[in-house]
This record gives structure tokens, sequence and C-alpha cells, in this order.
């Protein structure tokens, strides 16, 4: 196909017909064709209950995948019944491993308040039943049945001291043996005379040994007494306790309940004496080297996780996945000087508050917190929730709390750009264990019929609850314009919306300012302009460069050896265009083409391999009856940040021919596309911004109706121009060529025939006839210098 040329028709925003969603429709991002695969991958990945079918979103940013993603949840979380709360009580037998346990939805702050009733009453009625007159004349008379058996054994023992000549004393100390004499008075063994000191002692000794037997005894019917005191106590609590306890029990009958409250009521009979202390008064002592607790703490229900104003699950949004936001932490309480666990100071993360739902994590938050990542696949293969004291070291606390971990039920949803897949997640096995289930968003998607409703309906929608006032015709046009244009082709709409909305939002604060109804395609375009004026600093210093001679660059003229070059630089926020100049110089030698900047390493492997295929292109059309017998320096000039890709390798193939032909090439044209070794035009990126870069040299030196840019025929349908450059192709100031063979392009720069043919019978004043003629000359010269055989032509 010959050189064709582009109409400004061609080049500007695509015209398409606007199609309105029905009013009775709700347009959503993923009814998008784009969306689409994400959305029936999400569909299914939601369907599946079986454990590894977690879901990975990957997306461009600002493509709506995270809100979407968010909006598509929780609408299908509507169709499913609130989660279990969960609460954690403690274990009595041990305090340290508290239990956690599964209520229906709104029943844990039941229980909750169910509980801090039962202990709130419980100390009135304990107090009630123990000052009962029943209770207190049952407790007097064991009290005084005791008293009068105690009185007995030591009037015994007193009588049978006083047989022997010994009596038997009560003091604070306890109890004291002393010797009588004839009188009946207290003396000491001394004062006994001689004679009757010896059957003293014996009576002595045999006294200390009843008291021994008496006391022993009496300590028998004390622990007597008091078991029987506590059973009156024990007695009297259960008749108050009992009835409460089962009125709960019977309220709450999720398992391992019924367990819980038989164990709640024994230690609450084993703890009676707690009740009479101040309600802030620790009076329990717990064990395992924790301090002691008051009642209320003791009896405290931990909620942990909440539904009782839940209709459906949480979706659950966890911007930083640290481990204590993803799994729960415990916390510490001060008491007395330091710091003190307990079981009601658990606290849940956001796997906790997902359970039963959907946890949503963003990839690159999740990429930051490698240890919560280890943590959460561990969950997922275990199938629970541990909570550990990953941030502390040293020895354990004394008495710290270890709960036990709950059953995870979770759909865990990351979303994230591609480049967080393919290059962390998916290398990883176990990822591909836990998470089968890939919602893949596309870039673009076609500008058809269906996809422009969505679009306007959405761009309506959004301008006008951000802004206040609403988008016409006009400036919906303009915005899928926009669109196209960062999608990169015409016939497309790019995916990311989010980015479009952007504009649209900024041409309404535009049009409020000027007091408008409505947005029009003005305060789009206008909007557009702004945005890039505030970004493009860099670009503007660049240019400022060239037309100060800093950066070498011409738009006139011709040159041998010389071609410019079209590149982009992006730097995020804004991308442009800039020409750089590619230089080839020719000699006689036998290396070839000699990259300068893969030489210094400065070049990547795309940019390598561009040049090799160079070469093959020109061992294919100039070395089948000789070596090719030449030697070429290629570079970009003035560069000193590295290159890489291969979309200049036209540029330098014609570079090349022009060095070893001596035929100059117009400075005036610039270049871009790539090739393969049979010397065809494949397609680049950064189309638009690279056509735009060159229009900007040639205007700041001077149009003069000749100048303009190649680009292969394959992309011109990326070819989406500002409106300035597009007026100035229909005012014939600047030229688009479209081509489809190398050879296009060198007789474009050329001004001459190329003269290819396909047995190489070059024609001698065609381009590839002088590079010939060089080529030969250059073999001649080498077979002379080396002695070799001369060449002659058959």
């Amino acid at each position: 196909m010959p050189v064709s040329r582009l109409d400004a028709d061609d080049c500007g925003f695509p015209h398409f017909r606007i199609r309105s969603p029905h009013k009775d429709q709700s347009p959503e991002i993923f009814d998008f064709s784009s969306h689409y695969r994400a959305a029936e991958a999400l569909k299914f990945g939601l369907s599946m209950s079986e454990p590894g079918f977690n879901i990975f979103v990957l997306g461009l940013d600002r493509a709506g995948r995270m809100t979407a993603t968010l909006d598509y949840l929780k609408k299908s979380m509507e169709e499913r019944p609130a989660p279990q709360d969960w609460v954690y009580l403690n274990n009595f037998s041990r305090t340290n491993r508290p239990r956690p346990y599964a209520l229906p939805a709104g029943e844990g702050r039941k229980l909750a308040d169910a509980m801090e009733t039962l202990v709130s009453h419980l100390r009135e009625a304990f107090a009630s039943a123990f000052n009962a007159p029943a209770h207190l004349t049952e407790t007097q008379t064991q009290t005084e049945e005791a008293r009068t058996q105690l009185r007995e054994k030591f009037d015994a023992l007193r009588e049978y001291a006083r047989e022997r000549g010994l009596d038997v004393q009560e003091n604070e100390k306890g109890v004291m043996i002393v010797a009588l004499n004839e009188e009946g008075e207290p003396v000491s063994l001394d004062e006994i005379p001689k004679e009757r000191r010896a059957e003293a002692e014996d009576a002595f000794e045999e006294v200390a040994e009843e008291a021994r037997k008496t006391l022993l005894s009496t300590r028998d019917l004390e622990e007597q007494i008091a078991d029987t005191l506590d059973a009156l106590r024990r007695g009297a609590a259960k008749v108050v306790l009992k009835p409460r306890i089962r009125k709960i029990r019977d309220k709450f009958t999720s398992p391992g309940m019924k367990a819980w409250f038989e164990a709640l009521e024994k230690d609450i009979l084993d703890n009676i004496d707690a009740f009479e202390e101040a309600s802030d008064q620790p009076a329990i002592d717990s064990g395992d080297g924790k301090m002691p607790e008051t009642v209320d703490d003791r009896y405290a229900v931990n909620l942990l996780i909440d539904h009782s104003r839940d209709k459906h699950p949480d979706v659950v949004l966890e911007p930083s996945p640290s481990y204590d936001n993803l799994f729960g932490q415990i916390q510490y309480r001060p008491v007395a000087g330091g710091m003190h666990p307990h079981f009601s100071l658990i606290k849940p993360g956001a796997l906790h508050r997902a359970n039963g739902g959907v946890l949503v994590l963003r990839a690159e938050s999740l990429v930051e917190h490698e240890d919560s990542w280890a943590f959460l696949k561990a969950a997922l293969r275990d199938g629970e929730i541990r909570i550990e004291e990953t941030h502390k070291s040293g020895p354990p606390t004394a008495g710290a709390p270890e709960p036990r971990p709950i059953p995870l039920d979770v759909k865990v949803v990351i979303v994230g750009a591609p480049k967080y897949y393919y290059t962390f997640f998916s290398l990883d096995v176990d990822f591909r264990n836990h998470f089968r289930v890939k919602a893949d968003i596309d870039a673009d998607m076609p500008a058809a019929g269906r996809n422009i409703s969505i679009y306007t309906g959405l761009l309506r929608k959004s301008a006008l609850a951000r802004t206040g006032i609403p988008l016409d015709n006009g400036a919906i046009r303009q915005l899928l314009g926009q669109a196209a244009r960062w999608a990169g082709e015409r016939d497309k709409l790019t995916a990311q919306i989010e980015r479009v909305e952007d504009v649209a939002i900024e041409a309404g604060a535009l049009a409020k300012t000027d007091k408008r109804s409505s947005i029009r395609a003005a305060d789009v375009r206008r909007a557009i302009e702004e945005r890039r004026h505030r970004n493009s600093r860099l670009e503007d210093r660049s240019h400022e460069r060239v037309q100060r001679r800093e950066i070498l660059i011409d738009s006139y003229g011709a040159v041998v050896g010389q071609v410019n070059a079209l590149t982009v630089l992006d730097y995020g926020d804004h991308a442009f265009g800039l020409p750089a100049r590619v230089s080839a110089r020719s000699y006689v030698g036998s290396l070839g083409v000699l990259n300068i900047e893969r030489m210094v390493d400065m070049s990547g492997p795309l940019q390598q391999k561009s040049v090799m295929t160079i070469e093959g292109f020109l061992k294919s059309r100039f070395a089948q009856e000789f070596p090719l017998s030449f030697a070429c320096n290629v570079t970009f000039e003035q560069n000193y940040g590295g290159i890489e890709g291969d979309s200049a390798s036209m540029a330098e193939l014609c570079a090349i021919i022009s060095a070893i032909s001596n035929i100059p090439m117009r400075q005036n044209i610039g270049v871009t596309g790539s090739m393969n070794q049979f010397g065809q035009a494949q397609p680049v990126g950064g189309i638009s911004h690279k056509i735009e870069g060159f229009y900007r040299i040639c205007a700041d030196q001077g149009f003069t109706g000749d100048q303009g840019v190649i680009i292969p025929l394959a992309n011109a349908e990326n070819v989406v121009l500002r409106e300035e450059v597009v007026q100035a192709i229909r005012q014939g100031k600047f030229n688009i060529w479209t081509v489809e063979h190398i050879n296009d392009a060198i007789e474009l720069l050329a001004g001459k025939p190329c003269g290819d043919h396909p047995e190489g019978q070059y024609t001698a004043d065609s381009v590839y006839g002088k590079a010939m003629e060089r080529l030969r000359q250059n073999d001649r010269i080498l077979r002379e210098r080396h002695a070799f055989p001369a060449w002659t032509e058959q």
C-alpha cells in the first residue's frame, strides 16, 4: 500500500452518538463490557462455599475497581442473612484461656445485658437471702451447737487434767497446761516438791497428749461447722441463683452454652463472699498468676462481634492490614503501677468483623505488610482466627490471655493493579491455593452502544451528584472523546471512568464559576487544558531547552545520518512527546551496527533487540553476495537517562541507511514505528503524544507546510489529537503520513525512490543502490587490505 496522509477528521476526537440509559435503568460500572468478565468471576467466587475460592480483582487505577467491587459485594450480601455474633466468656477452669461462643445475630448483646443484670441482682439477692430470719436462725443454731460441743470438749479436757493435778487454761495464744499446788493454785513445775515432780511431769505428758487429741477433734469439728455454715450459705444462694441462671440459660441455647452456664453456677457459688464486696473491689483470686478481679470482670461478657443492628453480612474494607488490625489484639489495663491483661480486653480485628461476610484488602497495602500476608494465608489454611501478641518480646506476661481461636468463614477479596498480581502474589504457591478466582478488568472497552449508554449514564449521575449541575450532550461527547484518547484507540473508551469523571467535575466547577446551569463542551475542553497546564511544567521546560538550542532538534533542512525519532516521557501524572535526534556514522569495517547505548549500559533488552532486528534486515538486503562490509555507530544524541523499547527502530534504520548511502534525510519529518526483519512497520504506543511533541517543535520553530510525522499504518486508529493540532492539519500546516514498510519511510525522508528489489538489483540512483555501491567499495577495501581474493561482479 502506498504512503497515505491522514485527514484532520481522522485525527481529532471521535464523534460518538450519545446513548443515554433508560430512565428506569441504573447503570453500574460492572455493566461495562470491560468489567463484565470480572463481574462473572466475582459472582462465581461468591457462590463457591468451598475453601480456596477467594478472589483477586485486578484492573488499572481509576477504573472503579474498588468502588465498583465494594458496591457489587454489598449488593450480593443483601441476599444473605446476618452472620452470628461472637463473644468471649471466662473459662473458669483455665482463666487465661477464654472460650469463644457463637450466638445468633443480636443475641450477643442480649447475653451481655443479661449477665450484667444477673450480677447486679445477685448482690442484692444474696444479701437478702443471708439476712433472712430463717437463714439467720439456722446459722445461729448451728453456731450455738458448735460452741456447746467445743465447750464440752474443753471441759472434759480440763477435768482430765485436774484429776492428774494439772489444769488447762485458754488465752489468745491457745491452750496452756499448768501445774497446781496443794491449794489448787497454778504454779510452775519448779515449785512442785521434788517427790511429786516426776509424777507431775508424767501427768503433764499425759495431759498434753490428751490436749493434742482434743485440739484435733476440735479442728475437725470446726471444719465440720464451717462446712455446715458454708452449706447453709450455698443452699440459700442456690435458692436465689438457680432460677435466675435457668432463666438465662433457657434463652441462650447455642452450642456449648449449657456447659458454660453450669460452670458459671458452680463458680458463683464458690465465690459467694465476693458479692458482698464493693463492685470496684478486686475480691476473686483467679489464679494463673493474674491479679485478683472483681465480680463484674469475672462474669463479664466480651461482646467481640455484635450484629444486632445488621441485616446482612458485612463487607469490611481494611485499609491498613497490620497484624493487629486484621487479627485483633489483647489490650492491658493499668493496675497498681503495672499493666495487667483480662479476657474482656480482647479486641476484634477485620477478620472477626468480616467473619461470615467479605473482607476486602488493597493489594498494595498487603504487600507493605508481608508478615500479615503470611498470617492471613495460615488463617485461610487452618480455617480459624488466632490472636497472638506478635509485637511482644521477652518472657510472656503472667496470666496473659491465650484466647482460643474462632472458626473462620470469610470470603477474602484483594483488589489491586496488575503489577501486584503478577510480580508478588501470583508467584506465591500458597496464593494460588487460596485465591483461585481472578476477576480481571480490561483496560478499555469498545465504543459500542451499550458501553456508551452506561458511560453516559454514569458521567451524568456523577457530575450531577458532585457538582449540582448536569452535563449537556456536547460535554458528554467531549468527555467520551477524551476517554477514547486515554484508551489510545478511536473506537474504544478507557475503562478508567473515574479519571474521566474527574474532568467532568473540574468542568462543573468552571461552569459554576461562570454561573451557568449546565456543563458544556467548552467547559470540558477548558478543564482538560487547565489540567494539562498544571502538570506540564517539565514538558514546557524541555521544549524551552529545544528553543534555546540546549537540546538540538531541527524541523527544517536535510542531514546525512540524522533522523528525528519520536519518543514519549511519562512522569506518572503527565506524559508528553519530545523528539530525540538519532545519528548514525558509517565507516569501513565489518562490525556492523554498534549501539552506543548498549556499549555503555544505557539501553534495555528491547532496544538492543531492535538493533539486532535492524542488522537482520540489512543483511537480508545487502549481504546476499558478500559479507555486510561496514561499521556504523548509532546513538540517541543527548540521551542521559537510558532508553528502552523498539519504537525507534524505523528511525534508527533510516539514519543508518542515510549514513551508508550518504543521502541526507529530511529533518522536518519525525519518525516513529517498530519494524521486523522484513521491514514491515509495526505499531507502537503513545502515538498521540509523539505526534504532538513534534508538532510543538514545528510550531515553535515556524511552520513551513511540509512538516509532519511518519507513523505505522496500524497506528492510524490510535491517533486522537488535541484540537490545535487537528486545526493545523486541516490548514495544511502539519501532516501525518502512514506507512506499511520501512521503504516508504525512507523514500519520504530521502525524497527519492528506495529502489528495493526482491533479487537485490537496485537501480544506481536509488537509496538502496547508493548504499549497495558504498558497501561494495567497503568490501573491496577490506579484501585488498587483508590480501583477500578480489570480489568481481559477474
